[in-house]
C-alpha cells in the first residue's frame, strides 16, 4: 500500500524569515515535514516560543504557529512524496525518537548563521529546518539528491523537489488545513517572563556552543 509524507516550505512572517530570505536570495524561508495531508502531523526545528526566537528545538506546527499567531496569511508549497510503508513507519520513528528523546535536540543557530555565510557543518543532536526535513526523509531511505542534509536551504527543497508539487498558494487556502488548536500551540503562545526567556536563551546558546567544540575534537 503506498503512502504518502509532505514536505512544507513556506514564507514565514517573522524578522528572521525576512533576514534568511533577503541572504538567500529565495522567496521561502522555512521547511516542514507532515505525516498526513491535513498537516496535522506536521513538524519542523525552529523558535520554541512565539515570545524568543533565538531558543528552538523541534515542535508540532500548525497554522498558528506558522503564521505567528498573526492575520497575515503565509505562502507555502506542499510537496507530497510517495512512500512504501517500510519508509513511513521509518520516517515516523525517526521524528518521534527526536520529539521524545530526553537528550534535547537543539535549534542549531550556528548552521543557520552558516546558511548566511555558506559556512555549513553539522553538530550532534542539533538541526536547523531544512537540514531536519532532509535528514529525516534520508532516515527514511529517500535520496533525493547527493547534497548532505546539512548544506540544504529552504530554497534548495523546492528544486530537488519540483516533481512532487501537491499545492502551491496560501497557507489558509490549502483545501485540507486542520484550524484546531492543540496543547502544542499553547505551549508555543504561552508568554514568560524576561529573566526566564534571558537565562533560557543563555542555556541554550552554550549547549549548541559546546556540542560544536566537541564535534570538532
Amino acid at each position: 500500500m503506498e503512502k504518502y509524507v509532505y514536505v512544507i516550505i513556506s514564507r514565514t512572517p517573522t524578522s528572521m524569515g525576512k533576514i534568511i530570505r533577503k541572504f538567500l536570495k529565495g522567496k521561502y524561508n522555512h521547511a516542514s515535514i507532515s505525516l498526513d495531508e491535513n498537516l496535522s502531523q506536521m513538524y519542523s526545528f525552529c523558535r520554541l516560543a512565539v515570545t524568543n526566537p533565538l531558543v528552538g528545538g523541534i515542535i508540532r506546527e500548525s497554522v498558528f504557529t506558522l503564521t505567528i499567531g498573526l492575520k497575515d496569511d503565509v505562502p507555502i508549497n506542499v510537496y507530497r512524496i510517495p512512500v512504501t510503508l517500510e519508509q513511513y513507519e521509518l520516517i515516523s520513528k525517526f521524528i518521534y525518537d527526536i520529539y521524545n528523546d530526553e537528550e534535547v535536540y537543539y535549534y542549531n543557530f550556528i548552521q543557520a548563521l552558516g546558511l548566511i555565510s555558506k559556512k555549513k557543518h553539522a553538530i550532534y543532536k542539533t538541526y536547523i529546518c531544512s537540514e531536519f526535513v532532509m535528514e529525516t526523509l534520508r532516515q527514511g531511505g529517500l535520496k533525493l539528491t547527493p547534497l548532505e542534509s546539512y548544506k540544504i536551504t529552504p530554497t534548495d527543497i523546492s528544486g530537488i523537489m519540483g516533481e512532487f508539487i501537491y499545492y502551491s498558494g496560501n497557507l489558509k487556502d490549502y483545501p485540507f488545513i486542520q484550524n484546531i488548536k492543540t496543547k502544542d500551540d499553547e505551549r508555543f503562545f504561552c508568554k514568560t517572563g524576561l529573566l526566564y526567556e534571558g537565562v533560557h536563551t543563555l542555556r541554550h546558546f552554550w549547549k549548541v556552543i559546546s556540542r560544536d567544540r566537541n564535534s570538532k575534537k
